[in-house]
This record gives C-alpha cells, sequence and structure tokens, in this order.
C-alpha cells in the first residue's frame, strides 16, 4: 500500500505531465522548457527536479507509461479468439478495451504522435503492435516462413493501425470507443472478404 508521501509524490508527476502536454500542445516540444513547465505548473524548479532530471526524461517516462499499459491491453488479444469472433461478426473485447484505453489517453497520444510532438513516439507503437499482436497473427500464415514476406506484412499492417488510431485521435471526443471498435471490426470484416470480389 502506497504511503500519503508517494500517493503526493505520484499526483505532483500527474500534474507535471498535465501542463507539460498542454506546453507541448500550444508551442511544441521542442520549445518547451523546464522553466516554463515550472510556471504553467505553478512549482518551483526544484520540485520538478525531484521527479525528473530534465524535458527528456520527463518525455521518455511519459512514453514508457503509456506503451506499458498498451503493450498490457494488446497483450490480453489472442488471436484464434480474435480470428473466431471476426468469423462471426461479434466484437471482440479486447479490441474495445484498447480503444477505451486510447480514448481515456487521447490528449498525451495526440499531443506526443502530433507534428509538434516526438516523432520516434510512432515508431514505438508500432514496434508494440509489431511485437505482441502482429508477430502472432502472421505467424498463423504460412508464408510467414519468408522472411521479406514477414519484414513488409509488419511494415503494412503497423501503418495501417496506426493510421486508424490517428484518424481516431482527432475526434475521438464525438466517437466513442464502442462506436470506434464496430468501424475497426468492419475494416477488419472488408479486409476478410476481399478476395470474394475477384471470384
Amino acid at each position: 500500500m502506497a504511503s500519503i508521501h508517494e500517493e503526493m509524490g505520484q499526483k505532483t508527476k500527474a500534474h507535471i505531465q498535465h501542463h507539460f502536454i498542454a506546453l507541448i500542445e500550444a508551442e511544441g516540444f521542442a520549445h518547451v522548457s523546464v522553466k516554463k513547465i515550472a510556471e504553467r505548473a505553478s512549482i518551483n524548479r526544484g520540485t520538478f527536479y525531484l521527479h525528473y532530471a530534465d524535458k527528456y526524461e520527463l518525455m521518455d517516462q511519459l512514453q514508457r507509461q503509456l506503451l506499458e499499459e498498451l503493450q498490457a491491453r494488446i497483450s490480453e488479444i489472442l488471436p484464434k479468439e480474435a480470428l473466431l469472433a471476426l468469423h462471426q461478426q461479434q466484437l471482440y473485447p479486447p479490441f474495445v478495451a484498447i480503444f477505451q484505453f486510447i480514448g481515456e489517453n487521447a490528449r498525451p497520444l495526440r499531443a506526443i504522435l502530433g507534428d509538434q510532438g516526438d516523432p520516434s513516439f510512432a515508431k514505438k507503437m508500432k514496434r508494440v503492435f509489431g511485437e505482441v499482436l502482429l508477430a502472432r497473427l502472421i505467424s498463423q500464415h504460412p508464408a510467414a516462413q519468408d522472411e521479406e514476406f514477414r519484414k513488409y506484412m509488419h511494415a503494412f499492417l503497423t501503418s495501417a493501425i496506426l493510421g486508424v488510431i490517428q484518424e481516431w485521435l482527432e475526434n475521438c471526443e464525438e466517437q466513442p470507443a464502442e462506436e470506434m471498435a464496430k468501424i475497426h471490426f468492419q475494416i477488419l470484416n472488408f479486409i476478410s472478404q476481399l478476395r470474394t470480389f475477384i471470384q
């Protein structure tokens, strides 16, 4: 059980992160400084340095936290169950949970993925989707034995997933996670039936 001191520390870190994200939105990460963060959060710089060495460590910790939580939700997906749900035209709860997580963290994700955030974060998100989920899905396909196929399929699928997420982040406040999960299901269903159009 966390002590009062630890709880206060966590609240202060969350407070700093909140204002850090607001500054990225307003000015861009390149123009953010510890002085600006402290002023906006109404804390002194000493309080900031109790928790972070600089703005880069703050960005790194925020990204790591988001990626770890995302990875935990992706890990709940079992390819066979997901494919069965698709076949039965039913929503798969772990997919809904992922969109709920993204919706709950829309502001930091949008800020970091945006033009004024960190360009490397998109690659990190792709890596999480690739390592945890797509590696399992691709391994189910006979062509997965081919290294070139794996490489390009990995690139195609991770880019497609991230593209859907980024598009949704633009209006996720008006479009609930459950609705987005249904659209995601429709996209998957459409892709799975593409071959019927050429028969």
